[in-house]
């Protein structure tokens, strides 16, 4: 269960296919970004995290990322970044967090 969601046991074991952990460290950042983020900063640290993790951001988004870090010292996301990851989420592991999202 994460965050309060279950998750199929065929989900979690995709996720773990390809790197044992993953499920592990996804749940506690969705669980984070449910329960522990009070800033856009923060959920979007979150959501990047999971987008790093289960490969959808690509090393050019991630260097975009980077270079808007050091240019504005936040860390902050697209709202395209930011819908491919809640999108992910609620295709591969069924959660929705269509109430969190600024847009």
């Amino acid at each position: 269960m994460v965050a309060g969601e279950p998750i199929s046991d065929e989900r979690k074991q995709r996720l773990e296919a390809t790197d044992p952990q993953a499920f592990t460290y996804i749940s506690r950042q969705i669980s984070r970004y449910r329960y522990g983020c009070h800033t856009q900063e923060e959920r979007d640290d979150a959501l990047y995290n999971i987008g790093a993790i289960v490969g959808l951001m690509t090393p050019s988004d991630i260097e975009d990322v980077h270079e808007r870090l050091r240019h504005t010292g936040h860390l902050y996301l697209t709202q395209g970044e930011r819908r491919q990851i809640l999108n992910w989420l609620e295709d591969e592991l069924a959660i929705s967090f269509e109430h969190r999202v600024n847009e």
